[in-house]
C-alpha cells in the first residue's frame, strides 16, 4: 500500500505491517518549522504534539506552569528555592514523560520541547531540524507580527537564547549541531514545501530499513494512566 502524496509518494508499508512511527521537529524562530510540521501531518495523518497539546495533557496532573518553565530562564535566585527548583523539576520530569509515551504511541509530530534529545538513538524516530539565516528569520517575524527590524531581531534572538538554554541545562545537549539530527533543512535556500517533501520522504525510506533488534520508542515502558490520557489527547 502506498499513500499518493502530490509529488512523492510515502510507503507506509512494506509488504508487512505498517511501521508506527515518530517525527521531532526542532526549529528555530522564523524558519517556518511549525508550518512545516503542520504540512507534514495534513499529508500524512500523523497527529501534531505541539506545546499546546502536550500542556494539555500536564495540565490534567495538575501542573499549569509547563509554558513559562518550559519558555523562560530561570533567575539567579531562584536556584536557591528549594520549591521551585522541586516544581521546575517535577514538570520537566513530566513533559519528558509524556514525549516518550507520544512516541510509543507512534504516528505523531512532536514538535519543540526538546524531543530530539529525548528520543535520541530511537530507530523509529525521525529528528529535523528547521533553521535559516537571522537575517531570513528577521524579515518574516517583521511580516508575521508586524514588528520593526529591531524589535523583530530581538526577539528572535531572545527565543534562541532561551531554547538553547533550556536544551543545554536540561539534556545538557546543542540543538544548533547537525549531528544530533537525522535531518537539517535550511529554508532560507529550501522552500518550506520542499522541507516537508523531504521530511516524508525520509520517514518512508526510515521506516523501511529498520533493523531487527533495533532500539525503538514503541517499545518504551509507559505508565498505562499517561498512555491512557495520551490517547485520549490525539484523538480529539
Amino acid at each position: 500500500m502506498t499513500i499518493r502524496l502530490r509529488s512523492l509518494t510515502f510507503k507506509a508499508e512494506h509488504g508487512r505491517r505498517r511501521i508506527m512511527s515518530v517525527i521531532t521537529i526542532s526549529r528555530e524562530a522564523g524558519s517556518a518549522g511549525t508550518s512545516i510540521a503542520r504540512a507534514i501531518a495534513e499529508k500524512t495523518g500523523y497527529r501534531l504534539a505541539d506545546k499546546s497539546l502536550i500542556g494539555s495533557i500536564l495540565f490534567k496532573y495538575g501542573l499549569i506552569g509547563f509554558e513559562r518553565i518550559h519558555d523562560n530562564i530561570p533567575a539567579f535566585w531562584e536556584g536557591f528555592d528549594a520549591q521551585k527548583a522541586e516544581q521546575r523539576a517535577v514538570t520537566i520530569d513530566m513533559m519528558n514523560r509524556t514525549i516518550q509515551a507520544l512516541a510509543r504511541h507512534g504516528d505523531v509530530i512532536i514538535v519543540g520541547r526538546g524531543g530530539f534529545a529525548v528520543l535520541s538513538g530511537y530507530a523509529d524516530v525521525l529528528n529535523v531540524r528547521i533553521q535559516a539565516p537571522l537575517a531570513v528569520r528577521v524579515e518574516r517575524i517583521m511580516n508575521a507580527d508586524a514588528l520593526n527590524a529591531e524589535d523583530a531581531e530581538k526577539l528572535v534572538r531572545e527565543k534562541d537564547r532561551v531554547r538553547n538554554k533550556f536544551i543545554e541545562t536540561v539534556y545538557g545537549a546543542n540543538r544548533e549541531t547537525a549531528v544530533a539530527f537525522d535531518l537539517v533543512v535550511d529554508t532560507g535556500k529550501i522552500a518550506p514545501s520542499l522541507a516537508c517533501n523531504w521530511t516524508i520522504q525520509a520517514l518512508g525510506d526510515m521506516t523501511g530499513e529498520i533493523r531487527t533488534g533495533a532500539t525503538q520508542a514503541k517499545n518504551i515502558e509507559v505508565d498505562q494512566i499517561l498512555a491512557d490520557a495520551v490517547a485520549e489527547a490525539l484523538k480529539k
